[in-house]
């Protein structure tokens, strides 16, 4: 009996060590900062993403929309993760969809964390997580646009409408198309056919 016992924790322990590894390979890794990042872990395309939309506004898409503007960009080749800080910039109209200030009954501008693995991606004027969840587009065209379209909305206009003409703006729209996309970590858009997605 004492043999038997003796096995199945042999094969328990090789099963959690195959069950881990598995794990390891789907897992989503954590996409906040832990300051651990040094500037010696950061690509070029790190430093690119940086250089393009640092302390810059843009119009925040992630079932809602908000006009924002995104700081400290940093990233890890290492841990394949890019994180920055966003901080609502309160502009009248917006705040549509999943922000609508009308149901949350907040006053003051939301700031959180962003973050992307793998699959993210970025172009001249706009950065994407790469798997659904949230964009940012930067292009001052885009902004000023969407300032323009909220601006001439109703009061009584449903939230989620809003959030659909700011996505047909935005996403759809033929002037506002993004060329010269890139991959943040290399293998990682490019290959799975998601760039400019």
């Amino acid at each position: 009996m004492l043999r038997l016992v003796t096995i199945s924790m042999a094969t328990e322990t090789k099963l959690h060590r195959v069950w881990n590894w598995v794990k390891g390979l789907y897992a989503v890794r954590d996409t906040e900062s832990d300051d651990r990042s040094m500037p010696s872990d950061e690509s070029p395309a790190i430093l690119k993403l940086r250089a393009n939309f640092e302390n810059r506004e843009a119009i925040y898409l992630e079932k809602g929309a908000l006009r924002v503007r995104v700081s400290n960009i940093r990233g890890s080749v290492a841990r394949r993760i890019v994180w920055a800080k966003v901080e609502e910039v309160q502009t009248p109209g917006l705040g549509v969809g999943m922000f609508d200030r009308r149901t949350r009954n907040e006053t003051t501008p939301c700031a959180w964390k962003i973050g992307a693995g793998y699959l993210t991606g970025f172009s001249d004027h706009c950065w994407k997580m790469g798997y659904g969840g949230w964009s940012l587009h930067f292009n001052p065209k885009v902004v000023e646009a969407v300032l323009e379209l909220a601006s001439r909305w109703p009061d009584d206009m449903d939230t989620s409408e809003r959030y659909n003409q700011i996505v047909r703006l935005v996403q759809y729209d033929p002037k506002f198309r993004d060329a010269n996309w890139q991959e943040v970590f290399s293998g990682g858009c490019r290959d799975r056919g998601m760039i400019g997605l």
